[in-house]
């Protein structure tokens, strides 16, 4: 039931029981007045039946006549009956017939007492006629004295009571329907002094609604001022509602504003990062933690990430991070876990980091190959040139055709780690950006022209040949002709030194929509495709014995793919062993 009928409810049987106690009290009353009224009435028809009929008449063989007389005066509007009974209690004289033979004798105890010298009012029902019909009387019996002091005579008077009944089922009447009336108005009142309540109350729990479904997710939406109507409570309960309403909306807009550029910054974190709860499941986390954790486990819980990372819950403790790296299929994933507390020292929930460290092993064992491949490449003609000179020096110098030889091989060594130094130096200022490019408009077919020209002798030698698919359309770049000139010399080199003897290399310039791309193709050895996702690695050789002996170091195609990115192109590979090899030079269009 709501408020507002309840206060209703309330009010009507407020006003009822008001009502109720107020009639009955006033039934009562009225009850007690009109008994009353009744006795005074009885006692005064005595006196009158003693004044004018007993003292009157004495001889009491003329006490009918008295009453005959008396009784035609009064008393006809109250059904009063008088009877006057002498001392043993018998009726002598009656109002109510002539006849001696038809007289009443009382013996109740109203009669009783006065006989015994002491007047006394009663009340009785008894019939009055053969159809059983009752009435109910008011009695009062009043002794008369002789001289001696003795009841003489008792004077009998009764009255219907039946006018007393009629007079309170009016009085019950009048107050039952002012009961209704009271009800009827008390209802109404009720529902208007309800509503000047319950209306402001309503207004309220609707504002209350609306800031709720506002509040949910941080959604602030607009909720008008409610009025104020008056200046008691409840007006005063609506002017702080409308300020915490506006307190409310500036702190959840604040809120979500926060929320919002949190969830920016989680979500283009680089980690996976999540929270999980004291129970253990995750209340909070970016998408990149799950990408990452789909190498694990999708809709993983804390134990089983512990497990994954072979931690034990006993082992988390606030403010320690404990920190593992667990390898998933081809990635590494470093695990950080950060134990947190909100209210207490023991450790409510988790927040774990996920990060990819994939690439920064990759580049740790590259650089240890670097490193490896950097000394290999060193320490081969170095020991070719100890090894010479220390031969020189036991001797060999002596005979001046042996050392020529000797010096002539360490001048060659000399030549090749010279070489690798310039490359690496080379690399290194592409790597730093310190490489300037002579940017300049260009001919792209007229440069590979150019290439072809400087390879053609070689290739001769070798009984290849290299056949040119010219375009019938020029194409212009934006480039610095000195190194694309490499770039492209050192593919047609490739293409050569990796190919047989007699065999066929084609070039062939084509236009694209967004590009231009130079393709340079060999049916030489071909590249297997584990090799060919490395063979821009610095130092990679697929065949490191025969790319040794052909004097190659391995830098050529990482120099090359510098310079080509370094334009904003780019270079692919394609080959299948035994089959040949497609590189693919891509240029942007200026």
């Amino acid at each position: 039931m709501s408020i507002r009928w309840k206060l209703v409810s309330i009010y009507i049987t407020l006003v009822f029981i008001v009502m109720l106690v107020s009639g009955t009290f006033i039934l009562i009353r009225l009850n007690s007045q009109e008994t009353e009224n009744a006795q005074q009435e009885l006692k005064q028809c005595a006196l009158y039946i003693n004044e004018q009929i007993i003292q009157e008449y004495q001889n009491p063989d003329d006490f009918q006549t008295g009453f005959e007389n008396l009784f035609l005066v009064r008393s006809q509007n109250r059904s009063i009956q008088g009877n006057i009974l002498d001392s043993s209690g018998h009726t002598i004289a009656s109002s109510v017939t002539n006849d001696k033979n038809l007289f009443t004798d009382y013996k109740n105890s109203v009669v009783i007492s006065a006989l015994a010298g002491k007047e006394s009012f009663g009340s009785s029902s008894r019939n009055i006629d053969l159809n059983s019909y009752i009435k109910d009387w008011i009695s009062y019996a009043y002794p008369i004295f002789d001289g001696s002091g003795k009841t003489q005579y008792v004077i009998y008077v009764q009255m219907d009571g039946a006018s007393i009944k009629e007079s309170l089922s009016q009085s019950a009447g009048t107050i039952l329907v002012a009961v209704i009336l009271a009800l009827i108005l008390a209802g109404i009142l009720g529902l208007i002094f309800a509503d000047t309540i319950t209306s402001p109350i309503s207004v309220l729990t609707n504002g209350a609604d609306m800031l709720a479904e506002g509040a949910d997710e941080f959604n602030t939406i607009d909720i008008p001022a409610i009025p104020v109507k008056s200046d008691d409570e409840i007006g005063r309960l609506t002017k702080s509602f409308n300020y915490m309403s506006s307190k409310l909306k500036k702190t959840l807009s604040e809120l979500k504003n926060e929320n919002n550029k949190l969830e920016i910054v989680m979500h283009n974190m680089t980690d996976g990062v999540s929270a999980f709860d004291a129970n253990g499941s995750i209340i909070h986390a970016n998408s990149v933690f799950y990408e990452m954790l789909s190498e694990i486990k999708k809709d993983i819980n804390l134990n089983e990430l512990l497990e994954t990372v072979n931690v034990k819950m006993e082992e988390l403790a606030p403010d320690v991070t404990l920190e593992k790296i667990i390898k998933e299929k081809e990635k590494y994933l470093s695990v950080s876990l950060i134990p947190y507390t909100i209210s207490s020292k023991q450790v409510e929930g988790v927040v774990a980091v996920l990060q990819d460290i994939t690439k920064h092993r990759r580049l740790d064992d590259m650089r240890k190959e670097f490193v490896a491949n950097v000394s290999h490449e060193i320490r081969t003609p170095l020991t070719t040139i100890k090894s010479y000179t220390e031969t020189l020096i036991d001797g060999a110098i002596d005979d001046k055709e042996t050392a020529i030889e000797f010096l002539n091989v360490i001048n060659d060594a000399a030549d090749r780690m010279s070489l690798l130094s310039k490359d690496l130096l080379e690399l290194s200022k592409l790597d730093t950006k310190q490489v300037k490019f002579n940017m300049d408009k260009i001919s792209l077919v007229k440069l590979t022209e150019d290439c072809i020209k400087q390879n053609i002798i070689i290739a001769k030698n070798k009984n290849q040949s290299i056949k040119f698919d010219k375009p019938k359309k020029d194409m212009i770049i934006y480039a610095d002709y000195g190194r694309i000139g490499q770039v492209i010399n050192n593919i047609i080199s490739n293409a050569i030194k990796y190919s047989g003897e007699g065999a066929d290399i084609k070039i062939k310039a084509e236009e694209k929509e967004n590009n231009y791309q130079v393709i340079i193709s060999d049916n030489g050895m071909g590249i297997s495709q584990e090799d060919l996702k490395r063979i821009f690695e610095r130092f990679y050789r697929v065949d490191k014995a025969r790319s040794r002996a052909m004097g190659g170091n391995g830098l050529g195609l990482s120099i090359a793919k510098e310079i080509m990115e370094g334009h904003g192109g780019s270079i692919k590979a394609y080959s299948q062993p035994s089959k040949g090899t497609d590189m693919i030079l891509i240029f942007k269009k200026p």
